[in-house]
């Protein structure tokens, strides 16, 4: 988490969520002898005539933008960071490994997961919470990796006689005209018929999700088990309260069949051999903690755990970081001291530390600790910690050491709203007024919002002093009104 400096009713903002761009062919693992999905036939043409890798891109693009506006995106870097690297770990593997990926978390306790065309991949934190091994998590993500690698929402969309693509484009233009208020009408108009028909997909495309997600699986060196396992599982609890069934079986149909069947085609697999869970309790753990409904019920839960003799680091900082959750610092301050004796050097037990310190106010104390920890890590030339450092800059009002961070971190990962609306901040205290809002423009563009954008733009072209600087500002307009003309002839 960070703290907000934008919105004063939640401490989280959208932000990290890295490119993930993979360049290496199938791994050496063994593939089941007599899975018939090895040999599954060229789907690229049809479904490619009808939905073209440009148009895959810019609706995926636009979708994830106007749908910042509708969900709250996971703002910890660390969370996302996490969830990105284990999608590349399965995606290195699949046929779509030369193919530009990204990943995202939604705070939402409701368990589900979708993918949109282009690679984008997103899942609501309660499918990290309610695994129980990594490779559960992992089933997940790779079958929706699947889904779009066998263009299954293209195929969807063509078999239903353009009656929903033409709805879905008039969505997305409706969006892009009218920005996010004109968004949130469309979807409510269009969710019954749009959202409910093309995201659920049919037993057949389940099927084939289920065995190259499997095969993904086990050529990343996870469990193949875990994906009927894990399914197994939601079937079981819907079934127990049936009013509040995942919604991810109403997207993704689950039958005792299909579980059966991904069952028998595991058996056609090794196993894999032992995990290394602990990043994965980690981030299990951060993730139960900082977004709980109830954090007092999560902080009892925790201590209840350590008092019945679980003394894991997993569970002992899943209570130190709710005890912060719930405005208990100098009691978290303790355990996370407590932690960092018997676990030295742990990054996330650091920034965790880190965060602590914010919210408690010690914002000086915060940034030293945050400053060890950015000159560490960027010496190993990894940049996680990056906008962690710049945030606490912000914070302190030290703008300029903050504004290169930014930019860096921008030049990275240019989809990042945050990114741009921190920078804003930043550009605003040290009054360039051109650059404060042309990135302010950038936000809200980023969120899906292209008529605030322009107004943003609009109003930076006031403060040009080059006809260099002019340009600049005037062709991204140009760029943006050509995008809306682009999705409003979809």
């Amino acid at each position: 988490m960070l703290t907000n400096l934008f919105n004063s009713k939640s401490k989280r903002q959208t932000l990290f969520v890295s490119s993930v761009v993979c360049t290496v062919a199938f791994g050496t693992s063994v593939t089941a002898q007599y899975d018939h999905f090895d040999q599954l036939p060229d789907l690229g043409s049809q479904a490619a005539n009808f939905l073209s890798d440009r148009e895959a891109e810019l609706l995926g693009k636009s979708f994830i933008r106007q749908s910042r506006y509708q969900q709250p995106y996971v703002s910890d870097p660390e969370l996302v960071n996490y969830i990105n690297r284990l999608g590349q770990k399965l995606l290195t593997v699949s046929v779509d490994a030369d193919k530009e990926y990204r990943f995202y978390m939604i705070d939402n306790h409701i368990i589900n997961a979708f993918a949109v065309p282009g690679g984008h991949i997103a899942l609501h934190t309660a499918i990290l919470t309610k695994s129980e091994t990594e490779s559960e998590l992992a089933s997940v993500i790779a079958h929706e990796i699947s889904h779009i690698s066998q263009r299954h929402i293209a195929r969807k969309l063509e078999t239903s006689k353009y009656d929903s693509w033409i709805a879905l484009g008039a969505l997305l233009a409706a969006a892009a005209a009218g920005g996010a208020d004109a968004a949130q009408a469309a979807f409510g108009l269009a969710n019954a018929s749009i959202i409910e028909r093309q995201l659920s997909y049919s037993r057949s495309f389940e099927s084939e999700a289920d065995s190259l997600g499997i095969r993904l699986l086990s050529r990343a060196g996870l469990k193949p088990s875990a994906m009927p396992v894990f399914f197994k599982r939601l079937l079981d609890e819907s079934r127990i309260n049936k009013s509040s069934a995942p919604e991810f079986l109403r997207s993704h149909p689950l039958t005792i069949n299909r579980i059966a069947e991904s069952s028998e085609r595991v058996r056609a697999y090794p196993e894999g051999g032992e995990q290394d869970e602990s990043e994965f309790l980690l981030m299990r753990a951060k993730a139960t903690a900082s977004y709980a409904r109830n954090k007092s019920q999560t902080r009892d839960q925790y201590k209840s755990q350590i008092a019945l003799g679980d003394n894991s680091l997993a569970t002992r900082y899943g209570y130190a970081v709710s005890l912060a959750e719930n405005g208990d610092h100098l009691l978290a301050r303790k355990q996370f001291k407590f932690l960092l004796k018997d676990y030295p050097g742990n990054i996330t037990v650091r920034l965790s530390q880190a965060e602590n310190e914010q919210y408690a106010n010690n914002v000086e104390v915060s940034l030293e600790l945050f400053k060890i920890l950015y000159e560490e890590q960027i010496a190993l030339d990894n940049h996680l910690i990056d906008i962690y450092y710049a945030n606490a800059l912000v914070l302190v009002k030290q703008h300029k050491t903050a504004i290169p961070i930014l930019r860096s971190s921008i030049a990275n990962n240019n989809d990042e709203p945050y990114f741009h609306i921190l920078l804003s901040r930043a550009y605003g205290e040290t009054g360039d007024d051109l650059r404060s809002f042309q990135e302010r423009g950038e936000y809200h563009y980023q969120r899906g919002n292209y008529k605030f954008a322009l107004k943003q733009f609009e109003r930076a072209k006031k403060f040009t002093e080059s006809e260099y600087e002019l340009a600049r500002i005037s062709a991204r307009i140009e760029n943006v009104e050509a995008e809306i003309e682009l999705l409003e002839n979809l």
